[in-house]
């Protein structure tokens, strides 16, 4: 976290910089703005600002929810995050003719939002083979699964609006699948929770759980099967 405060202010003092330099030697709003659009240097320093702020809003979200990780966690989130990564390049490959500024700041928000889904996930794993839990534990991953509801509903619903005012194929089919996928695992995830608190009101005595939980689990796999596959039909045919 000291890293990451450290380097956040390096760059809030070279952005700051370097607008003050285009105002100072532009002037004008506008001649402001095409300096900071089309010099490389500005565009890099203001895209790291961005990635920078979108990187301080994704720890405040962890901290307000989750607190501090566990080691679990944190090896979790190194193992997922190189193989989305691959995922993700292999996305940017189809869809390259589209790349674009905005294009990055999708897939990076993408994959932030992906990693706390799967904090969230790691966490109720960890509630359920805890003796005892805190309900402040149980307040807050219940109020996570909401916000990340949230977050995929809105970006799925942008994605969604998109495709239907362009009519066209584009890189939002990518998104719009990406977020549905996202929304069943965290419905998915909240059920599994919710399973786990009906067997501790038993008192650990609920003998179908196992099978309400393997069910559970088949029935959103096939469900991720089948979007992809509906992707790469939507893509490729």
């Amino acid at each position: 976290m000291m890293r990451l405060r450290t380097y956040a202010g390096l760059s809030l003092v070279t952005t700051l910089a370097v607008i003050y330099h285009a105002f100072n030697s532009r002037g004008q709003f506008y001649p402001v703005m095409v300096y900071l659009s089309t010099s490389k240097i500005s565009l890099v320093l203001l895209l790291n600002m961005g990635l920078v702020a979108m990187c301080i809003l994704w720890q405040l979200t962890k901290r307000l929810f989750l607190g501090s990780l566990r080691e679990a966690e944190v090896e979790r989130l190194n193992e997922q995050s190189w193989r989305e990564v691959m995922e993700i390049l292999f996305a940017i490959t189809i869809f390259r003719q589209e790349f674009s500024v905005p294009f990055l700041a999708m897939v990076t928000a993408l994959l932030l939002i992906k990693a706390l889904h799967w904090l969230a996930q790691k966490r109720v794993e960890y509630i359920e083979t805890t003796p005892s839990v805190p309900k402040l534990a149980h307040v807050r991953i219940v109020s996570f699964l909401g916000f990340l509801l949230l977050l995929d509903s809105l970006f799925l619903y942008s994605s969604i609006k998109f495709l239907i005012q362009t009519r066209q194929a584009s890189v939002s089919i990518f998104f719009a699948f990406e977020y549905m996928i996202l929304a069943t695992t965290t419905v998915s995830t909240f059920v599994k929770y919710v399973f786990y608190v009906s067997d501790m009101l038993m008192e650990g005595q609920w003998e179908k759980k196992a099978v309400y939980t393997f069910y559970l689990e088949l029935i959103r796999d096939l469900l991720h099967l089948s979007m992809y596959l509906c992707f790469f039909l939507v893509i490729f045919m």
